[in-house]
């Protein structure tokens, strides 16, 4: 990997604050992810993402890559130092923050209507590494299989770069350059890689803290606001409801018994 100087193009926000500056390895990796749903098999959704690892700060940043939209990761200032910060909108709940060193991540999930900022752990993630190999993008990389929140998964991670992987995945040594569900409902694919040192003081986390909920208390207030659903509209197909229980995350287990029970009173299509 060269060492050099690069412009990395992803929307932050900076400001300064400190007037004492660290020279800071970073690595910025872009992916392809693709989601394909069953009824449109032959017509996946694909989106481009980032994930910067900041080395030294313990600390990585995953977010959308939107189109047209190019700034600099730091602008200088003569009489202070700088610090990257951004607020991710309403709209842009694919931000992910990871902080290595505290074991946590947070990201923003959806109920109702309303965004809640959920943190959780980064040692929640319980791999299989197999002996299986294959090259990508110039790395050797390793397979690795897990169950994770509904979905089995396989990955691709190289020991060459340092820890870290798309969205919430991470947990394996090295950086996870491929990852796909075994349903093939959702993929993560690298497709460009850069190094840059750069002069940075620090890395704040961009989310609300004091309102940050844990996985389990949104997966309690996801399913209260579903069983709410159920209830307002009691003649909803069995399908309709149904496909609430989560997205790429279960939010709702397949086992749950009173969530199951209600599904069971809907009918199986919709009354005229």
């Amino acid at each position: 990997m060269l060492k050099k100087i690069l412009v990395l193009t992803f929307s932050l926000i900076i400001y300064s604050t400190y007037s004492q500056k660290k020279t800071i390895n970073v690595y910025q990796l872009e992916y392809q992810r693709k989601l394909t749903f069953e009824d449109t098999p032959t017509n996946p959704f694909i989106s481009s993402f980032e994930y910067i690892k900041f080395i030294e700060l313990n600390k990585s940043i995953y977010k959308k890559i939107k189109k047209n939209r190019n700034s600099n990761i730091l602008k200088k200032d003569k009489k202070q130092g700088t610090v990257v910060d951004f607020y991710p909108t309403g709209k842009n709940i694919s931000t992910v923050f990871k902080n290595y060193k505290k074991n946590e991540f947070y990201s923003k999930h959806e109920v109702a209507y309303k965004y809640f900022v959920v943190k959780d752990k980064l040692d929640v993630f319980d791999w299989s590494v197999l002996n299986n190999t294959k090259e990508i993008l110039g790395y050797n990389c390793q397979l690795a299989t897990m169950d994770y929140r509904g979905r089995k998964y396989e990955a691709w991670f190289t020991t060459d770069l340092p820890v870290g992987g798309p969205w919430k995945y991470d947990g394996l040594p090295g950086m996870i350059l491929e990852i796909k569900s075994k349903d093939n409902f959702i993929a993560f694919k690298a497709t460009r890689i850069k190094n840059a040192a750069i002069e940075l003081d620090n890395l704040k986390n961009p989310f609300k803290l004091k309102k940050a909920i844990t996985w389990t208390e949104f997966k309690a207030l996801y399913k209260r606001k579903a069983m709410e659903l159920i209830n307002y509209r009691p003649d909803e197909s069995f399908i309709g409801v149904e496909s609430s229980r989560g997205g790429i995350e279960l939010y709702i287990n397949k086992d749950d018994e009173e969530y199951n029970n209600a599904l069971k009173k809907l009918p199986k299509t919709r009354k005229n």
